[in-house]
């Protein structure tokens, strides 16, 4: 009996599903948020990104999402914390063109990519805090550069 039970509380520890974790970004000099989650189901990779979510601050309620990238539609992906969003105007999540995303309309920016200075491995605690720099490259090959500050999102 003790045997059968201490099965089942292994079986019912390792099938227990991860925690959600993330970032959430502020630029320093631009009005925008990032929000970057990975995935919580081991069998999709929980080191693997789900949605990057881009918003305004400043924008009144119920508008401030600007474009919200998702792997499952293949407009975002990742390695390690550095993630990668590709602006397709095709998908209603991404197709809001005439939105500002640091200084420049949607619309004419090609990818985002965020690098978070972290390391998956290392004891980084729900709410610690880390920078990061989102290099914004544009349709005409400019880019501008983002500097945030971000705090480790972790559901406990």
């Amino acid at each position: 009996m003790k045997k059968a039970l201490l099965t089942l509380a292994m079986v019912g520890a390792l099938s227990t599903p991860a925690l959600a974790d993330g970032f959430i970004c502020s630029a320093i000099d631009h009005d925008l948020n990032v929000k970057v989650y990975n995935h919580t189901s081991p069998k999709m990779g929980t080191r693997n990104a789900a949605v990057m979510i881009l918003s305004n601050p400043t924008v009144g309620q119920g508008r401030r999402t600007i474009a919200i990238f998702r792997d499952v539609s293949n407009t975002l992906s990742n390695e390690g914390s550095n993630y990668l969003a590709k602006v397709d105007l095709r998908f209603n999540d991404s197709g809001r063109k005439g939105e500002f995303v640091a200084g420049t309309r949607l619309g004419e920016i090609a990818t985002i990519d965020l690098s978070v200075d972290h390391v998956y491995g290392d004891n980084f605690e729900k709410g610690s805090l880390t920078t990061a720099l989102a290099v914004i490259s544009l349709r005409n090959g400019e880019t501008i550069v983002a500097d945030l500050d971000c705090e480790r999102y972790l559901a406990q």
